[in-house]
């Protein structure tokens, strides 16, 4: 099935997209930020020039990590797998929001936006879901 817009019944939807509701399948969300999304399978460390992350594991959880935060760098991650396995984001340096330094997602489009503030601090401009922090 070819990804995009889909009304609620399944069929593709057609400009000028006034008549919703709709759903999307991740692609199409993507593809309108501008941006590549770059997936993640298995654990390591996530690339400091990505801004757009996803984390699909297929069930298995995945411990990410983060280099320090650099001000200015916007850094969205989202968990894109049906799993709930516990996936870990852990900063090398810094924190998130000023105390914490691990984000952990547990379900389907959990979600964080980051913000650079300095070498030592993320603002979390949205918690999408419930990621928590520790």
């Amino acid at each position: 099935m070819t990804p995009g817009l889909r009304t609620t019944n399944g069929n593709p939807a057609a400009p000028p997209y006034s008549n919703g509701p709709y759903t999307s399948d991740q692609q199409i969300a993507y593809r309108g930020l501008g941006v590549n999304a770059t997936e993640y399978t298995a654990s390591g460390a996530i690339n400091s020039q990505d801004s757009l992350v996803t984390l699909n594991s297929s069930g298995a959880a995945v411990a990410m990590t983060i280099a320090a935060p650099v001000a200015g760098r916007m850094l969205t991650i989202t968990h894109s797998d049906v799993s709930t396995s516990s996936h870990a984001v852990t900063l090398t340096a810094g924190t998130f929001d000023g105390s914490n330094n691990v984000a952990t997602f547990d379900a389907e489009n959990e979600t964080l936006v980051l913000m650079g503030l300095s070498a030592t601090r993320f603002a979390i401009v949205e918690n999408l879901g419930s990621v928590a922090l520790s």
